[in-house]
């Protein structure tokens, strides 16, 4: 008797407190009058990550576009994950993107100088990301496009304390045929097929850096 009589006791003070908790929740919505308003939100440039309808070409319009080629050039040109079957990818694997968005000459010139310090700083478990800032332009009676990069490397594998060394440079890139960039290189049908084999999107345009001038 004694045993249930504790138990009812004890649902009853469980159904007290969660009424009071709903009670004093409700006051409180009440007086703060909070209204819940969902947003979505872009986390990519790419359409997987995107909630609504990619952008189209023309609504892009060519400057950005040539701009976000640019800086993937760049990317591909300095990034650094520690990763082997990533070096061997873009030393020469068929998916390479560098290959497909830069001349012969230009390729050569990436393996005999940057390639080795990639090859170096992911055999020592390093990461280092890529950021283009500042405006990209062409500066008057010049061939070539002034693009100002940041590089961010981690030294230490797996310690959350380590402060990455940022180091700035500028790039002077010269482009093929300024006018054709940002067409796409193929059909639409043929652009999505390759999409969907998981072809990098940025080699579906016209794009080609001719030459490179670090400094």
């Amino acid at each position: 008797m004694k045993n249930t009589l504790g138990y009812i006791i004890g649902f009853a003070t469980m159904l007290m407190v969660f009424a009071m908790i709903y009670i004093v929740g409700g006051i409180y919505d009440g007086v703060s009058n909070l209204v819940v308003e969902p947003y979505f939100f872009r986390t990519g440039l790419m359409s997987a990550n995107q909630t609504g309808v990619p952008l189209t070409v023309s609504e892009i319009g060519q400057r950005r576009l040539r701009d976000w080629l640019i800086q993937k050039f760049v990317t591909e040109y300095f990034y650094v994950v520690p990763d082997n079957e990533n070096i061997a990818m873009r030393a020469g694997g068929t998916t390479s993107v560098l290959p497909k968005m830069a001349s012969r000459d230009v390729v050569r010139k990436w393996e005999k100088t940057e390639l080795q310090k990639i090859r170096d700083l992911a055999a020592a478990g390093a990461l280092r990301k890529v950021r283009v800032f500042n405006e990209i332009f062409k500066p008057n009676n010049s061939n070539y496009w002034h693009v100002d990069y940041e590089l961010k490397t981690w030294y230490k594998p797996n310690d959350m304390n380590d402060v990455p060394e940022t180091t700035r440079g500028t790039m002077y890139i010269q482009i093929q045929n300024v006018d054709a960039v940002g067409k796409l290189k193929r059909n639409i049908d043929e652009v999505q097929r390759a999409l969907i084999r998981g072809i990098d999107p940025a080699v579906v345009f016209v794009f080609q850096v001719t030459d490179v001038i670090e400094e």
